[in-house]
């Protein structure tokens, strides 16, 4: 099918050509197309407001294939922040130097979170623009972002809990939807422009103590 003037241009095809009827990808492939269009439309945009239409044409499809996946735009941004809480949070795990020590590998964590938002691009976009996705997860304790987040820390959370490093009166659904609410805010200026070493040293002293028993 021939592209038209402004997709030549982009090297996309025309609007609808793999979300039409006829042409229908399996599910989980169309989906992946639709979330990573959407990615490269934040990085354009820088700003997190981003349009269905947009991601329409980004993906090469029509609003209505999108619809047919998602349900609008926030739920697009969402299925793009759960892909990079996977990813984030599996490489950050993977690098703890001192696993058994909960101070150390709290810091690290909450450390290596943050750094990550602030030097990606998407990340960027979505923690800018105050997310009505991030706050309407967050809301209540509940959602799937904590939901995410809470499968990756929880095993650790449980296990410096158990040997007594934590509080034992901690809720630890409760300690990862603060950690959360803790690092969007630590996301943005003036925090985000701190040195390194001051970021550390503020973490320590009113993040971690919150949660960490006294040695």
């Amino acid at each position: 099918m021939a592209a038209v003037n402004s997709e030549q241009r982009t090297g996309q095809r025309a609007p609808g050509w793999w979300g039409s009827d006829s042409a229908l990808l399996d599910d989980e492939e169309a989906r992946r197309r639709l979330v990573e269009a959407t990615l490269r439309c934040l990085v354009q945009r820088r700003d997190g407001r981003i349009r269905v239409e947009e991601v329409a044409l980004e993906a090469g499809v029509s609003r209505s294939t999108v619809y047919r996946y998602f349900r609008g735009r926030d739920d697009l941004i969402l299925a793009v922040l759960l892909g990079r809480i996977e990813t984030t949070m599996a490489t950050v795990l993977g690098c703890l130097p001192r696993r058994d020590d909960a101070s150390d590998s709290l810091c690290e964590i909450f450390l290596g979170v943050v750094t990550q938002i602030n030097s990606d691009a998407p990340d960027e976009a979505i923690f800018a623009e105050g997310s009505r996705v991030i706050a309407e997860s967050l809301r209540e304790g509940g959602g799937p972002i904590v939901d995410a987040v809470t499968g990756h820390l929880e095993p650790h959370l449980r296990r410096w809990q158990a040997d007594g490093q934590l509080y034992p009166d901690l809720d630890l659904r409760e300690t990862v939807l603060w950690l959360i609410t803790a690092g969007g805010v630590a996301a943005r200026p003036p925090w985000s422009t701190w040195s390194p070493a001051r970021r550390r040293r503020f973490v320590a002293q009113h993040v971690i103590r919150a949660l960490v028993t006294p040695r």
